[in-house]
C-alpha cells in the first residue's frame, strides 16, 4: 500500500498542473522556455530588421475613433521609426515614435513636425521586443516568478519584471510558452492607472513566433487594437530613416523675423528674442525655451514641463498690408498675434 502512494505522489509531481512543478518554476526557466517558443535564441538574435506594416484601431467607451494605418521599421541593435499614418506631404497631424539608438525624436501633443526629446524621454530596445528576454541583467531589471493563475480557460505563469522606477508583470501561457498578458500602471493627467496589454494571433515569420494582434486597455475606457498586415524580417534599412530631420540654418534676418513681443490672450503673451543663432521663447516673462526651427516661417516649443506640458506650432505669415504676425496653434487652438 505504502508503495502506491510513494508511486502517486511521484506520478503526481510530474503532471504539468500540479502544485510540485508549480513550486519548482523560476523566472530564469519561464525565460528560457519562451525563447525557445519566439524560434529559439539562434533565429531570435539573427533578426537584424523589422518591416511591419498593420492597423491601428482606437475604441473610446467602446465605439471606434479612429482607424488608421502605420508603418514600423525597426534595425538592430536599437534603431525603431514608427509613424501613423504613413506618407502625407506638408505639415499635419500624425503620430512618430523614432530613435536612432542614442537619441529619441516623436510628433505628437498637437505638433505639427517632428521634435527632439529629452534625454530622460529617450527609449533604447536594444534591438529587441520588450519584455527582454536576453539583456534583463544589463538594463538592471531583476526577475522574479510570482504565480500561476487561470485566465480565459488558459494556465499562465506570472513573472515581474523589476527596475528602479516600475514593475511590469508578465504573463506566459504555461501551453505554449509564449507571452499572453503585460500589466503596469502608469501615470497620467488624472493619477496612477493601470495598463493592460493582450498578446493574440501568433503567426510564424521567418521561423519566429510574431504576434498579430495586440488589444491595450488605457484608463478610463479606451482599446488600443494593432494589426500587422504584412511583416517583413532582414530587408535592408538605410540608416538615415532613423536619423531626426535637421532643419535649415537660418540667417540672421530670417531669425530676427520672428523676434518680438506679441499678445497670444488677454491672459498670455509670448516673448521671442535671439540670442546668436538660437531663438528663445517665453510665456508671460517666464524662463527661455529654445526653439526648434523647422523652416524659415515655422518653430516650435515646448509649453510647460512633464507629462502636462504640449508642443506649439508657430508660423510667421503677412497679412493683406504686408505686417508680419503669428499664428500659434497649442492644444489645437489656434490664434493670430501681432506685436506689442
Amino acid at each position: 500500500m505504502k508503495r502506491h502512494i510513494l508511486c502517486l505522489v511521484l506520478l503526481t509531481s510530474l503532471m504539468p498542473g500540479c502544485t510540485w512543478v508549480k513550486n519548482d518554476l523560476t523566472a530564469e526557466s519561464i525565460i528560457a522556455n519562451a525563447i525557445e517558443a519566439y524560434g529559439g535564441e539562434e533565429a531570435l538574435r539573427g533578426i537584424s530588421s523589422k518591416t511591419i506594416q498593420g492597423t491601428t484601431l482606437i475604441y473610446i467607451y467602446d465605439s471606434l475613433f479612429r482607424s488608421s494605418p502605420y508603418l514600423s521599421y525597426e534595425k538592430s541593435p536599437s534603431k525603431s521609426h514608427y509613424v501613423s499614418p504613413p506618407g502625407g506631404e506638408g505639415y499635419g497631424e500624425r503620430l512618430i515614435f523614432a530613435s536612432n539608438g542614442s537619441s529619441s525624436w516623436t510628433q505628437n501633443d498637437g505638433a505639427l513636425h517632428p521634435y527632439r526629446q529629452p534625454p530622460e524621454e529617450h527609449r533604447n530596445s536594444g534591438g529587441e521586443d520588450f519584455p527582454y528576454l536576453f539583456t534583463l541583467e544589463e538594463r538592471g531589471v531583476a526577475v522574479q516568478y510570482i504565480e500561476t493563475i487561470s485566465e480565459e480557460g488558459l494556465t499562465l505563469h506570472r513573472v515581474d519584471y523589476i527596475s528602479e522606477n516600475s514593475t511590469q508583470e508578465v504573463y506566459f501561457n504555461a501551453s505554449t510558452w509564449l507571452i499572453f498578458k503585460m500589466r503596469r500602471y502608469i501615470e497620467t493627467s488624472q493619477g496612477r492607472a493601470e495598463n493592460i496589454r493582450f498578446y493574440r494571433d501568433y503567426r510564424d515569420v521567418s521561423g519566429t513566433r510574431v504576434s498579430f494582434r495586440t488589444e491595450s486597455f488605457f484608463p478610463p475606457r479606451e482599446l488600443d487594437v494593432h494589426l500587422i498586415n504584412k511583416m517583413e524580417i532582414n530587408t535592408p534599412l538605410d540608416d538615415s530613416l532613423f536619423e531626426f530631420p535637421e532643419a535649415p540654418e537660418l540667417t540672421v534676418t530670417e531669425l530676427d523675423r520672428f523676434t518680438g513681443s506679441y499678445r497670444i490672450s488677454a491672459e498670455t503673451t509670448i516673448q521671442i528674442v535671439r540670442e546668436n543663432s538660437t531663438l528663445l521663447v517665453s510665456v508671460n516673462d517666464g524662463p527661455g525655451v529654445a526653439a526648434q526651427i523647422v523652416a524659415p516661417d515655422f518653430l516650435m516649443y515646448r509649453d510647460g514641463v512633464g507629462d502636462g506640458s504640449r508642443v506649439a506650432n508657430v508660423f510667421i505669415k503677412t497679412d493683406s498690408n504686408n505686417k508680419d504676425y503669428l499664428e500659434h496653434t497649442l492644444r489645437k487652438e489656434t490664434v493670430a498675434a501681432y506685436k506689442n
